[in-house]
């Protein structure tokens, strides 16, 4: 046994080693001198042999970070060591060829197997792939039809369901797998998972994030065009490469009309963004698209992926709604749904105003790897873990900032809470009189006004949308002082109020233009003053009653308007305020409606229009909350 210090040398030296002070700076000394002769050695060596270092570093950091992710979220030890990548060429009914590295385990064979199809390079999953081959699982990943390796011509969506079927039914038919097949992947990656599966039973799971199995229902919303997220999806990803700086001159088709020719102005004409703009109804062309329709045939269970600032969530929640009503019910009974407080990359910057926290290295959530682990473990594998007792609905609290869990959206137990508009028609900017509370208006009280020009639109600030660095929980304060912005406060809080589903407004409104927007913005004021962005929404006019036929609004006449502000779950804490802002226009997040009632598509004159938001015992106009009882 190795004697302690004191026992070895001198008085005086066993009087200096039992000084802890001292034993840190002598440890100290010693590890910074060890680390100055490692760093002195990488030094010398990355001079002789630049390319070696540099791939030792990326191996190690490789063979690191996948143990690092494992412990951190919890999934255990790993099977296998690290897979070797093969790349193959996989032919499709039509002959047309598609590039696909295949990870399979160091463990004997079979396995389970989890196909992923891309857009975006199929060898950016190589981490994904490594990680889920050393649990024993094969991955085989995908460079979608005309993209990167593969042959043929691109058209986003358009071959996704007959590829994403003959790539799992070359799957079944390799010697090292098992016959059953999953699937993995966020974003386009997630639409094709929904593609393969419809009419598929060679698919035993898939595991969609971040997007919809009904395209209209997540690029448009109530008929405006998600400008700033497609428009710049549609510049960076045409083609077989797309064009990294195609968003360079983004600001140009922002603001250009017609909307037609907003990717000419910023870079080229691209035939698909042309489609998209020229559909603004859930027409043929959409439906042809979409696969939602088609639930009745699925035959795997899905683990759902969404995030609270994500630009796919309300299709998403839709797309579960419906699958609770319509698949068969051995996938309804499996099929589980995880929300977080994420944007379409998982975190960002703005997410610290709500005090959530990116742990170290957590560039995917340690929930969120948890969860898709034990997923396609009981899906795969068949192991007994608890999925089938877990709750279908797990979300995450905004304010509150933990995980709660439901048995259906919107969940049990919520009822609408009316909070109604009031001013004494001045509650234009954040200095104005608009307020917000549970008293119905008792008789007349004056119209609030506003101007909405097309040129001059209100900018977006943070909410939903696909721009990382700039979407998520954002101060609001700058555009509340905004003459086009109406905002209507509440007094502060006295009890914590917990909302959990969809939150609409209810609006009496009229214009002089034939055709406008109305949007509104759900805000959480806290008591330093910070109004964060909880959800938005827009109503474009000519909508109002549904996509069966265009209406036109005539001049000044007042009409309702129900606004869907977005679905969450938020817990308002004591001392806040609740605040909802009413304009028309939310900047690039949706394209700018020019009012003049003509095709937006190619109207390339707008016009400004005025505008009055009514509040009144005629004229009720109120902030619908779904708020739980009890909470």
């Amino acid at each position: 046994m190795e004697q302690p210090l004191e026992s070895t040398g001198n008085a005086g030296s066993r009087k200096r080693s039992g000084n802890p002070r001292r034993l840190a700076v002598r440890l100290l000394k010693w590890t910074l001198a060890l680390l100055s002769c490692v760093a002195l050695l990488l030094a010398g060596t990355r001079l002789l042999f630049p390319g070696a270092i540099q791939s030792w570093a990326a191996a190690g950091f490789a063979e690191l970070l996948p143990h690092y992710l494992a412990w951190r979220a919890g999934t255990g030890s790993f099977k296998g060591g690290v897979p070797q990548r093969q790349t193959l060429q996989v032919t499709m009914r039509d002959g047309v060829s598609l590039s696909t590295d295949l990870y399979l385990p160091t463990i004997p064979a079979p396995y389970p197997a989890i196909a992923v199809r891309t857009p975006y390079k199929k060898e950016e999953g190589r981490i994904v792939a490594e990680f889920f081959a050393r649990y024993g699982y094969a991955v085989a990943i995908q460079d979608v039809r005309g993209r990167h390796a593969s042959q043929g011509d691109f058209y986003p969506f358009r071959h996704e369901v007959n590829d994403g079927i003959d790539m799992t039914r070359w799957l079944k038919k390799q010697s090292w797998c098992n016959g059953k097949i999953g699937s993995f992947g966020g974003s386009y990656l997630g639409f094709t998972q929904w593609a393969m599966a419809t009419g598929n039973p060679e698919i035993s799971s898939i595991a969609p994030a971040f997007i919809t199995a009904n395209l209209y229902n997540g690029i448009y919303r109530a008929g405006a065009f998600g400008k700033l997220t497609f428009l710049q999806w549609c510049l960076t990803s045409y083609g077989r490469y797309g064009d990294t700086g195609g968003a360079a001159g983004i600001q140009k088709g922002y603001r250009h009309f017609p909307l037609l020719e907003s990717d000419d102005v910023a870079l080229r004409d691209i035939p698909f963004y042309n489609d998209w703009v020229s559909h603004p109804t859930p027409d043929s062309y959409w439906q042809d698209l979409n696969v939602d329709q088609r639930f009745a045939e699925l035959r795997a269970p899905a683990f759902l992926t969404a995030g609270w600032y994500d630009f796919f969530l309300e299709a998403q929640l839709q797309d579960f709604q419906l699958l609770q009503r319509t698949a068969p019910s051995l996938v309804r009974e499996n099929t589980k749904m995880l929300v977080g407080p994420w944007n379409h990359s998982f975190f960002n910057p703005n997410q610290k105003e709500y005090g959530i926290q990116q742990g170290w290295l957590e560039v995917i959530p340690f929930e969120f790897v948890k969860e898709i682990k034990a997923w396609y473990d009981y899906s795969l594998k068949g192991i007994p873990n608890g999925w089938d007792r877990r709750a279908p609905v797990r979300l995450y609290v905004l304010g509150e900032n933990g995980w709660r869990d439901e048995q259906t959206w919107p969940p049990p137990g919520i009822s609408d809470h009316l909070y109604y508009l009031h001013s004494g028609g001045k509650a234009q900017t954040l200095q104005g009189d608009g307020r917000l509370d549970r008293e119905m208006p008792a008789g007349e009280e004056p119209a609030d006004s506003f101007s909405y020009d097309p040129r001059d639109p209100v900018p977006t600030r943070g909410g939903s949308h696909g721009l990382p660095e700039s979407c998520g929980p954002v101060d609001q304060r700058d555009v509340e002082g905004r003459p086009d912005v109406l905002v209507y406060s509440s007094a502060l809080l006295g009890e914590p109020l917990l909302v959990l589903g969809p939150v609409k407004t209810r609006l009496f409104a009229s214009s002089t233009s034939p055709d406008t927007d109305f949007t509104a913005k759900l805000v959480d004021v806290f008591p330093d003053g910070r109004a964060l962005i909880v959800c938005e929404g827009v109503v474009r006019a000519r909508y109002r009653n549904g996509f069966e036929k265009t209406e036109l609004m005539e001049p000044d006449k007042v009409y309702s308007f129900d606004v869907t502000v977005g679905n969450t779950a938020v817990l308002f804490k004591s001392g806040h305020r609740i605040r909802l802002e009413i304009s028309s226009s939310n900047f690039p997040r949706y394209d700018p409606n020019p009012n003049t009632g003509a095709d937006i598509t190619v109207e390339r004159n707008p016009v400004k229009a005025s505008q009055q938001v009514r509040h009144s015992l005629q004229y009720p106009s109120a902030l619908i909350l779904p708020v739980m009882k009890g909470d």
